[in-house]
């Protein structure tokens, strides 16, 4: 084991004195039941959602696998690729049609393989991209994906090739995003170019558009759209640059960090490094700042910090997102630890159902947007889910039947809410006996209702609110 620099162990004291712990009893954490889905042999990169009760898993074993999260039974393995699988994509049918969803895989073995992904037939093996696949993204509006690395290619639905461009860049593209008017936005290191695509009939073409001024000074390590009409890119130096979608112009820039030594930090350490974002509602943007959580307000030109959690892992955050229909915002990271945070039971009440995304995270609704310059809100560590023993790669959402993790030590974990299923599972003993059913059975609990927790023991006591009529 390498021995570590007196620099590095400094900021680990550091950390470890900052960083948020919760005991062992976890009051207000609803995750108390775990499964472990068991099939990759190495690192798991990439997870994506298929329906209510699936999601797909690929990794650096070469495989793909697809999981039913109800119960964790494997449905089905994509095996076919030589190299890790760098991205997958989803391909649905349009309402109404008979066409089965499509699972895409792109790989460093120049590879794009299309499946049938209930079947798990391979049903294309493409090698036209001649590069390691980087990156894919679908256009609806054509029914074609898009796929990124050393060049930029156009595939029809059955995996045909269409176009294919040359790169501008230097280093290979590493992200690809759709935006407006039949366009896209490809990151490659820290620059920005955008593309039209023309299609009609079965021909299509990809036209190279604008390459943006640049901003950033290091790489983009997160890009995304922005529910206003527009769409934000984050970068290693800790900057945050918010672009509209129309004129393609930066229209503000947050967390601007002028010192290179600052941005780079001990060991080029990159100690604000910006690796994902995400923008719930109109109007914010919450980012994952190091090892921070940072909530800005973009409507305003300075970008002002509205919420805040410093040191909220011991490590790097790689995936944010909301759990339980906002219950939780939940932040994953290297030191291998699930963390959902939020108010503490004691400031919730029953009006939480009507909040959004941000009200409920910070607990303040038409007040938010009216604190100081100088105020912001610091959430609360609502418990931990600790599971993996390496690094938490990212999660998928699935409601009232839990969430999925994966990470480095090439396991999928299954978060359950425990008493929900244990009350699944009285419901289920209770039919089985033929018993009369309690009146506050788990459909209390789904679609119709939103969880609320309270108490102070060391069991999660569960209530509900019924969800307002249509």
């Amino acid at each position: 084991m390498a021995m570590l620099e007196i620099s590095d162990m400094q900021l680990l004291n550091s950390l470890v004195k900052n960083v948020d712990m919760v005991e062992d009893a976890q009051p207000c954490n609803l995750y108390r039941e775990v499964l472990i889905l068991q099939h990759h042999t190495d690192i798991v990169r990439a997870l994506i959602k298929v329906d209510d009760h699936r999601c797909v898993s690929a990794g650096d074993d070469c495989t793909a696998a697809l999981w039913d999260i109800e119960d964790g039974r494997k449905l089905n393995v994509f095996s076919g690729h030589k190299l890790p699988i760098n991205c997958i994509l989803l391909l649905k049918p349009e309402p109404g049609s008979y066409d089965d969803i499509l699972l895409i895989t792109g790989a460093s073995d120049k590879h794009i393989k299309v499946w049938n992904i209930e079947t798990g037939q391979c049903l294309e093996d493409i090698t036209e991209h001649n590069s390691s696949v980087k990156c894919l993204a679908s256009l609806p509006a054509f029914d074609i994906f898009i796929s990124g690395g050393e060049k930029l290619c156009a595939w029809s639905r059955k995996g045909k090739q269409l176009h294919q461009v040359e790169n501008p860049g230097k280093a290979d593209i590493q992200f690809l995003l759709p935006i407006k008017e039949n366009r896209f936005v490809a990151a490659c290191e820290e620059s920005l170019y955008v593309y039209t695509v023309e299609y009609c009939g079965d021909s299509c073409e990809i036209k190279f558009f604008k390459h943006l001024f640049r901003q950033h000074r290091e790489a983009i390590g997160s890009l995304i759209n922005v529910p206003d009409g527009s769409f934000a890119s984050g970068s290693l130096d800790g900057l945050i640059v918010l672009w509209s979608s129309h004129t393609l112009s930066a229209i503000r820039q947050f967390n601007q960090i002028k010192e290179e030594k600052e941005f780079r930090g001990i060991d080029n350490h990159y100690p604000f490094s910006i690796q994902h974002m995400i923008s719930p509602e109109k109007g914010c943007i919450f980012a994952a700042v190091g090892n921070s959580i940072y909530v800005f307000d973009i409507t305003k030109d300075q970008g002002r910090i509205i919420a805040k959690k410093q040191d909220a892992h011991m490590s790097k955050i790689k995936h944010m997102d909301f759990l339980y229909h906002g219950l939780y915002l939940a932040t994953c990271s290297e030191d291998g630890a699930i963390k959902l945070w939020g108010r503490a039971p004691a400031e919730k009440n029953d009006k939480d159902y009507f909040m959004n995304p941000l009200e409920t995270f910070t607990g303040l609704s038409d007040k938010i947007r009216k604190l100081k310059k100088s105020e912001t809100v610091e959430p609360c560590l609502l418990g931990e889910c600790l599971g993996h023993s390496g690094a938490v790669q990212l999660f998928v959402d699935f409601g009232e039947e839990g969430f999925v993790s994966c990470g480095g030590d090439g396991l999928l974990i299954l978060w359950k809410d425990g008493v929900l299923q244990n009350l699944k599972r009285s419901q289920f003993i209770g039919e089985m006996t033929g018993a009369t059913q309690s009146s506050y059975t788990c459909s209390t609990l789904t679609g119709l209702s939103r969880p609320i927790f309270t108490g102070d023991d060391d069991q999660a006591t569960l209530r509900t609110e019924e969800s307002p009529s249509d």
